[in-house]
């Protein structure tokens, strides 16, 4: 286990750090962006512009990883997220806009990069659990955000909270640039061509990908079904609790709060029931059952009910809905083992951020022209609908 403690925490750091900056910049923003004049609603231009720059980087990422290799290619996202951070202190929109872009970009590169270290340095045996407890530091890292990001800048104000959360991030680039030469990187090195970054041509690579890699499709078809349903629910759960069940803001933010708890929870426990009990994919169908039941719990609420339930109730949905990430990733590091794996981690993701990009819009116009239960049900079928994929996948195997 020695062995295996230092790669994980070069990628379990970055994970946490860049996920500071990552809901950090979210938590921030309606002071920033009043800062530079400009209206509420911005923050989801914002949103959007960083999942863009999420995007990017996967479509991309056939430029990065080969010519860095992981752990520098971690450096230089550990650096280049608090630079975007930074260009939000000159109160321009233009720069705000870039800003949000340039931070998604450096925070994806975590995906790739951490799943190559863990492939290449863990035991395929502890796949389950290590990647599940490094997904866990994402709501870690956004939890974080939220205390700090909040707090800070009561006291002190926005700019310097920024520092603060910008500050993890470059901690980490040089804890990862002292250690780097400790983690074995055979890889063959291509040179870096900046511009390549901006080839159109890259956003057929992860199509080209998909149709290489045995199995990857189906992995992929089921991230964006259990996308759908965390991307709309993270997204809308507190506009719904307040405006369509009418709850206070005091127990609305006790009832988020909880939900990012029990996922942090979840990830870890779901990640050592499959390498204990089951298997990730098991566990993932498990989940993918879970989904539409925590869809429906979140149907039949209303501000009648007992904070005694609420409260229980919000964390199941926790489980159910945001539990899945680090299996996902283990399942597509066990497709591609024999392939290249940040290659293939980088081509699902970027569908699923893509799909965590439109949900969220796909949700919204379904609840004002329908309302908020057909929402619900619409991000809830896509995830049955991926559950069933597995399950036909798994009858498959088990009657040949």
């Amino acid at each position: 286990m020695g062995k295996v403690w230092l790669p994980f925490l070069c990628v379990l750091f970055p994970q946490m750090a860049l996920a500071i900056i990552n809901h950090g910049k979210l938590v921030l923003a309606p002071l920033y962006i009043s800062a530079a004049g400009l209206s509420p609603e911005t923050v989801g231009i914002i949103g959007g512009l960083s999942g863009l720059g999420s995007v990017w980087f996967f479509s991309a990422n056939s430029v990065i990883l080969p010519s860095f290799g992981p752990v520098r290619a971690l450096i230089f996202g550990c650096f280049l997220a608090p630079f975007g951070a930074m260009l939000l202190f000159f109160h321009q929109p233009w720069l705000i806009f870039t800003a949000a872009v340039i931070m998604g970009f450096g925070y994806a590169i975590t995906a790739p990069a951490g799943s190559q270290i863990l492939a290449a340095h863990t035991p395929k045996r502890l796949w389950g659990t290590l990647f599940s407890i490094r997904m866990a530091g994402v709501p870690v890292g956004g939890a974080l955000a939220g205390l700090a990001g909040g707090s800070i800048a009561s006291l002190y104000g926005w700019e310097i909270a920024l520092l603060v959360i910008a500050l993890p991030a470059v901690a980490t680039g040089l804890f990862l640039a002292i250690v780097k030469g400790k983690i074995s990187d055979s890889n063959d090195r291509v040179k870096f061509r900046f511009f390549n970054l901006f080839n159109p041509l890259n956003l057929l690579s992860p199509f080209k990908v998909l149709k290489k890699v045995p199995g990857l499709p189906l992995i992929t078809f089921v991230s964006i079904g259990y996308a759908s349903i965390q991307g709309g629910v993270f997204t809308f759960l507190t506009t719904y609790l307040m405006t369509e069940l009418k709850m206070p803001l005091v127990l609305v933010g006790g009832l988020y709060a909880t939900m990012q708890v029990a996922s942090f929870a979840g990830r870890i426990s779901v990640g050592v029931l499959a390498d204990r009990f089951f298997s990730p994919r098991s566990v993932l169908i498990i989940l993918g059952l879970m989904g539409p039941f925590g869809i429906y719990i979140l149907t039949i609420l209303n501000n009648n009910f007992s904070p005694f339930f609420l409260f229980p109730a919000m964390a199941l949905i926790g489980v159910s809905i945001a539990s899945w990430n680090g299996l996902f990733m283990t399942e597509v590091t066990n497709v591609a083992q024999n392939h290249d794996v940040s290659e293939a981690t980088s081509a699902s993701t970027f569908f699923t951020f893509i799909t965590y990009m439109l949900a969220p819009l796909v949700f919204g116009f379904i609840a004002l022209s329908y309302g908020y239960k057909y929402a619900f049900y619409s991000v809830g079928a896509c995830g049955l609908a991926s559950v069933v994929a597995l399950l036909i996948k798994a009858f498959k195997e088990r009657t040949k």
